[in-house]
């Protein structure tokens, strides 16, 4: 037994000792055969050990700054997954949507209305009429809570009782005390073209409470991107053109100390709010508001990407990414974007400090937030109406973000976007001329006075705009090219060397195994 042991090991033995003089021999051959560069200086017996020992260690020194290069540019590309890019200066205007306009009267209590409203109210007996008027401004508390800057919350709880007895919600009571579109827009042309205003502006709900919105979808199917308003010319003829009316006799509260209105220009489908490109048009004055859009759009190549390492999300995608666990989202809109996700978060954080959602946003069924929650929402105003809801301090926002789901409220940038920075100039208008059919005059016949009045003209600046594009920085033909130029300058690699390694490591070494092996027995 003992000696079937001894000679299974020396059979063992003999076949490494065999299977090394191969692959030793092969080696030897590889080196003074192949074209990567210091091999054969290697496999050369005639020269010197030393000589071979330093071509060694120059050609490991070669190999290893090919492989550290190649590490940092594979760690580049997985920190710049995607890259923008200019693709074209000259992109022409008809190509993007023309953006929403929202105007919002500075006044948000209208002195008439409330008058008329409190005529209409069932009110305690020890409470006047002219109190209860001058009460109402407290509504304002509602957009700016704290604006008054003392304690009312009595006065806001009283106020508050009345409308339930009444049985008014806090949207019935707004809705009828401030200024409808049709009397705040007098006068609008679209394209060079005299219409109602009714015809294109709607009252919706933005930031600054109820607002007359132009081109805004707020409602999920309102339309589609080939629907999309656009222009195909520039100048203020081919724009919008609108005569506001914010009837300076009838301010009652005002958050902004000034007459005119806000004129906000924003995406279709963002949420009119204070990230909104901000125009503010005083009384009697002629304002040009030029517009310069961006596109920005990615390819498909990056729609392949995993959501985590593009670092932006589609439209499309929101539901089934952000929302797949909510069973109902709190805020109304038609698309997705950054500035919508916020704004729900907004909602959501408010909704779960003080169980209501401030009456400013575009409501989905969830309880509306009255007089008496405005100290609740003064409370904890800090929490969500920031740029970074739920984080209190500001000063500690952190200024890289690591994971795609780390910015605020977890909110995913989006893939493809439009924007609409503007430039705006302003004159001052003669009050004795009248508007007329599009033009103005000296006769006052069948015209609009201007007087307290102010016009303002939204439009593209140019026929053509920038456009960028989110591409793939590095696809596979990239690394490959780059791993392969790194590889052959260092060590002159190329594609042939893989099938040299495999010739003379895999085939050669079979087949002379073999034939040791034939002439054995």
């Amino acid at each position: 037994m003992k000696k079937v042991r001894l000679k299974l090991r020396d059979k063992v033995s003999y076949e490494n000792v065999k299977c090394w003089s191969i692959l030793k021999k092969q080696a030897a051959e590889f080196c003074r055969e192949t074209g990567l560069h210091g091999y054969k200086y290697i496999s050369q017996t005639q020269r010197s050990k030393a000589e071979r020992i330093i071509w060694a260690i120059v050609v490991f020194a070669s190999l290893c700054c090919s492989i550290i290069l190649m590490i940092m540019s594979w760690n580049y590309y997985a920190a710049h997954p995607t890259l923008t890019v200019i693709e074209s200066t000259h992109h022409g205007i008809w190509n993007y949507p023309f953006p929403a306009i929202t105007v919002c009267n500075i006044n948000r209590v209208s002195y008439n209305l409330t008058t008329q409203f409190v005529e209409n109210l069932k009110i305690p007996d020890n409470v006047s009429k002219e109190y209860l008027i001058q009460e109402m401004r407290l509504l304002t508390e509602l957009i700016v809570p704290g604006i008054f800057g003392h304690d009312v919350r009595t006065n806001l709880s009283n106020l508050q009782n009345i409308f339930d007895s009444n049985n008014l919600s806090i949207l019935d009571v707004i809705s009828l005390i401030t200024q409808n579109c049709s009397t705040l827009l007098q006068s609008c042309k679209w394209k060079g073209k005299l219409d109602q205003c009714d015809k294109y502006f709607k009252q919706v709900l933005s930031r600054d409470g109820l607002c007359c919105s132009f081109n805004y979808y707020s409602l999920p199917g309102t339309t589609i991107a080939n629907d999309r308003i656009s222009t195909s010319a520039c100048g203020f003829e081919s724009g919008m053109t609108v005569i506001v009316n914010p009837e300076p006799n009838d301010y009652h509260a005002a958050i902004v100390g000034g007459y005119g209105v806000k004129v906000l220009i924003h995406y279709s489908f963002d949420y009119p709010n204070f990230n909104a490109a901000l125009q503010l048009v005083r009384l009697n004055s002629q304002h040009f508001v030029s517009v310069n859009p961006i596109q920005m759009y990615s390819n498909s190549n990056v729609r392949n990407l995993a959501l985590s390492t593009r670092r932006c999300i589609f439209s499309d995608e929101a539901d089934a990414v952000l929302y797949a666990n909510v069973k109902q989202k709190n805020l109304t809109y038609a698309e997705y974007s950054y500035h919508n996700c916020l704004a729900e978060c907004r909602a959501t954080i408010a909704k779960a400090k003080c169980g209501c959602i401030p009456y400013y946003f575009p409501q989905n069924g969830t309880k509306v937030c009255d007089l008496k929650d405005v100290y609740c929402l003064k409370s904890f105003k800090s929490l969500f109406d920031t740029s970074w809801p739920l984080l209190e301090k500001n000063d500690n926002l952190p200024r890289n973000i690591e994971k795609i789901d780390g910015g605020p409220c977890g909110c995913i940038p989006d893939c493809s976007l439009f924007q609409y920075p503007i430039e705006s100039s302003f004159g001052s208008l003669d009050s004795s001329i009248y508007y007329n059919d599009g033009s103005f005059t000296q006769n006052p016949r069948n015209a609009i006075s201007i007087k307290n009045h102010s016009i303002i003209h939204v439009y593209f600046n140019d026929l053509v705009a920038f456009q960028y594009r989110r591409i793939l920085n590095y696809s596979w033909r990239n690394l490959f090219a780059s791993f392969g130029g790194l590889l052959g300058l260092f060590v002159g690699f190329s594609l042939m060397t893989v099938f040299e390694f495999l010739y003379f490591f895999v085939i050669r070494v079979i087949v002379d195994a073999r034939v040791k092996r034939s002439n054995i027995q």
